[in-house]
């Protein structure tokens, strides 16, 4: 039944059972006469009808849940069409990116980025490609440049008429002309927000979220999470969002600026910027004013998607030290790599930067492939195919009556033979001596510090705990993080000068 225009809005009937139904209405708009009025209709036409209070909010997911499965595809364009099909099968697949290269040898071909692994998965012609790029840009995003162009770069956002019938959150399209056509990065954002994942989810390990779990809970400060494009440092994001208002519960206020909002947090209030994405002066200008207008948001905690420029650092210092707790991302090769991008890169003062008062939490995390547990391969099985320098790397570094490898071909139970993917991380809650050595000493004896006197877990040995446990294979996760990496990097305790400005620390 249809509801009058003055109600509409808080009433929703549910007649997926035919036999009763249920019948939805807002809360804090049940008394108003006319809602009255159409409750009363409604139990007169169907008198088994079971009334259902809620509030707005819960409201309104559910009619967007119906809106979303009653989203029909009757008036898309056959382009429109392939597109979304493209995009359906990325989302079964677990891909998070669909890479469409146009010209190259001659035709199009549609790649998915499936585990972290590239998957070609169709080839068109040029025109073809060239065809989808189009119809993407002029009539599926929200946010585009107004012409679609073969020789200049160029992003967009696709409309939630789009995404949101594929239960996705979101697709982002980018584009960059290549010597031979152009190459085109459909990032497909599946929409977690009922089911964010916990830690252990993740793969953090118990000593790693005890450390994160007291940064959160600290009043102010900044967290910087780093890693490599697609190491999963959104979704880290998000969890960690989930957890501020946990601990907090919910008495606490995070606010989020983000380019663009790649996921749901309940109970956040996310932002993102408002910008030609085409032209990058106007993006700058942008994230500048909003960072500027975040004390006037009156946070608790601050979520900065991304530290871009020296500018942006510097604004989320500043937010750290006068009395909000700031999580931001950046790129950097590890934990203690963060400092260096800071201070060397983006030029700012170490005095900043080095002040476990400011910076109170150090992360950096990748993503290394899970094994089938089904069609995993052991020792025996493979020793003989390995090359030698393989074969000596495992026996060195790993317990060959434990470890797995991968089987490329697969079951039915996996995606050629992997399962998914979990963090190798570096937690690293700085004290006092940490900046110090670091200042005087530099990263490598703040490093070794932090392994040999904190109790610090590296990346290696995170990855190592779960070769042991026949998890991961060892060759595919040495191109992520080197078997050997920190006996090349860890200086030994003996070598630690810890005798600085004549305090021991014992």
């Amino acid at each position: 039944m249809e509801f009058s225009e003055q109600t509409t809005n808080w009433l929703f009937l549910d007649d997926s059972n035919p036999d009763q139904g249920r019948l939805y209405v807002s809360t804090e708009h049940r008394a108003s006469p006319a809602v009255q009025s159409e409750i009363a209709r409604a139990l007169r036409l169907r008198p088994a009808l079971d009334l259902s209070p809620v509030h707005l909010s819960e409201l309104r997911r559910l009619q967007m849940g119906k809106a979303g499965k009653a989203t029909g595809n009757g008036s898309w364009s056959p382009e429109q069409k392939k597109v979304v099909e493209f995009m359906r099968r990325a989302g079964e697949a677990h891909a998070s990116d669909i890479h469409i290269l146009i010209g190259a040898e001659a035709i199009t071909a549609v790649v998915f980025r499936i585990h972290g692994d590239l998957e070609l998965q169709s080839e068109l012609s040029v025109e073809e490609g060239m065809s989808l790029a189009s119809t993407i840009v002029m009539s599926m995003c929200d946010v585009a440049p107004q012409q679609f162009s073969e020789t200049d770069e160029q992003d967009g956002r696709l409309r939630n008429e789009f995404v949101k019938a594929l239960n996705l959150y979101a697709a982002r399209y980018s584009a960059v002309p290549t010597e031979s056509g152009l190459y085109v990065v459909l990032r497909v954002i599946r929409d977690e927000s009922s089911n964010i994942p916990s830690m252990d989810v993740l793969g953090y390990l118990p000593e790693q979220q005890k450390l994160i779990r007291r940064m959160l809970q600290r009043p102010e400060g900044i967290v910087i999470t780093a890693g490599p494009t697609g190491s999963g440092k959104s979704t880290t994001m998000r969890t960690f969002c989930q957890m501020y208002l946990e601990l907090t519960r919910g008495r606490r206020r995070l606010v989020t600026v983000e380019d663009p909002v790649e996921g749901k947090v309940h109970g956040a209030v996310q932002t993102t910027i408002l910008a030609d994405r085409n032209d990058p002066d106007s993006v700058t200008r942008a994230w500048q004013r909003r960072l500027s207008a975040f004390k006037r948001l009156d946070p608790d905690a601050e979520v900065v998607g991304e530290i871009r420029d020296g500018w942006s650092a510097r604004a989320c210092i500043s937010e750290g030290k006068s009395g909000s707790l700031v999580l931001t991302t950046l790129h950097a090769n590890d934990a203690t790599g963060i400092i260096d991008r800071l201070t060397d890169t983006l030029d700012i003062a170490p005095g900043m930067v080095m002040d476990p008062q400011v910076v109170i939490g150090l992360i950096a995390q990748r993503l290394v492939q899970t094994l089938c547990p089904s069609c995993k391969k052991h020792w025996q099985d493979v020793s003989e195919s390995l090359s030698q320098d393989d074969r000596e790397l495992v026996e060195q570094y790993c317990d060959t009556r434990t470890v797995a490898f991968r089987h490329h071909d697969g079951c039915e139970k996996c995606w050629r033979g992997v399962t998914g993917r979990k963090v190798i991380a570096e937690v690293i809650r700085p004290d006092a001596l940490f900046m110090q050595l670091y200042r005087e000493q530099g990263k490598l004896a703040a490093r070794s510090y932090w392994v040999h006197h904190m109790g610090g877990i590296t990346r290696g040995a995170h990855l190592k705990r779960y070769i042991a446990a026949g998890e991961v294979d060892p060759i595919d996760a040495d191109k992520l993080s080197p078997l050997d990496e920190d006996s090349l990097n860890l200086l030994p305790p003996e070598a630690l000068n810890l005798n600085t400005r004549g305090v021991l620390h014992g």
